[in-house]
């Protein structure tokens, strides 16, 4: 099946690379919709309390919140059509001629992880402790331990000490952490965080609160709060509904050099089909999936 060029855009996600996208595409012409299923635009970045974003595609450098504003401003003005608060589960349903779905990405919760022990309160993802504290300035709690050693487990360092909460420590069952040296040295070591490496978490102890965890070298580190990072898993629920090719290692959408998946009236983009790339890489996509959509033969 030949795609030409489409009058009629419709994306299903409202981050950084939806946002990107739908900004391009809407400034040549085309009619852009955006359905986002949250009450807000923006993506991680919107929770994401502090510098690092911005750079690769803005040309400056921004907090997380400052980025998702700037999107969402260059996203309205452009005039694409944005649609909060909305669902879609089923890409039939979409008036459109051509989908481009940027769905993004999810941490594994513990439930996920199959991580044994009580089922207290303090536990979390990273998402949730940004929303928690960002979004809504609630304390998490006032002794953490973070599971993962990625670029995320050091964001999760920063929004915990802004929101009062120590880190007992940071373990991982890798050999060493998997962040540029940079970020470590201003997160885990400027912070005095205890790197435990070859440990996972063996069991999670604690009454109506968590009081411990059981690392499985047969240690214990008392806390009131465990922050799981990292581990992405891609939103590809609409795509699976779709019958696109999805690979379920890591439910990353499966597309060609041009972003088209296994329906080539379909494109995804962003955190989706590469679980999980910073907020430059996610913008680029956006930017390049319109250019190839505005390349296309016009229709007839």
């Amino acid at each position: 099946m030949t795609v030409s060029r489409p009058r009629r855009v419709a994306i299903v996600g409202g981050g950084v690379a939806g946002l990107t996208a739908a900004t391009h595409l809407a400034r040549a012409g085309v009619e852009v919709a955006v359905y986002e299923r949250d009450a807000h635009f923006g993506g991680a970045p919107r929770h994401t309390d502090h510098l690092g974003f911005g750079m690769t595609d803005l040309g400056r450098l921004l907090s997380g919140p400052q980025y998702a504003a700037r999107l969402i401003e260059r996203a309205e003005r452009s005039g694409a059509s944005l649609h909060l608060s909305t669902a879609v589960h089923d890409l039939s349903t979409l008036d459109t001629d051509v989908v481009v779905l940027a769905t993004g990405v999810r941490e594994r919760p513990r439930s996920a992880r199959l991580v044994p022990g009580d089922r207290p309160a303090g536990v979390y993802t990273t998402g949730q402790v940004q929303q928690l504290t960002a979004l809504y300035g609630q304390r998490v709690g006032n002794r953490a331990v973070i599971v993962g050693a990625e670029h995320v487990s050091m964001s999760a360092v920063i929004t915990l000490r802004h929101a009062g909460c120590d880190i007992a420590a940071m373990v991982t069952s890798n050999t060493r952490h998997e962040s540029h040296p940079l970020l470590v040295a201003a997160t885990v070591r400027r912070h005095r965080v205890p790197l435990l490496t070859g440990v996972s978490i063996a069991s999670i102890i604690g009454r109506p609160r968590v009081q411990k965890v059981l690392l499985t070298d047969g240690s214990e580190i008392e806390c009131d709060t465990v922050v799981f990072t990292g581990d992405w898993y891609a939103e590809h629920e609409v795509a699976r509904t779709a019958g696109l090719a999805v690979d379920m290692t890591n439910g990353a959408i499966t597309i060609d050099s041009s972003f088209t998946t296994s329906d080539p009236r379909v494109f995804a983009i962003g955190n989706v089909v590469h679980p999980a790339r910073a907020s430059g890489r996610c913008a680029n996509d956006g930017l390049r999936v319109a250019r190839h959509l505005l390349a296309l033969p016009p229709l007839r």
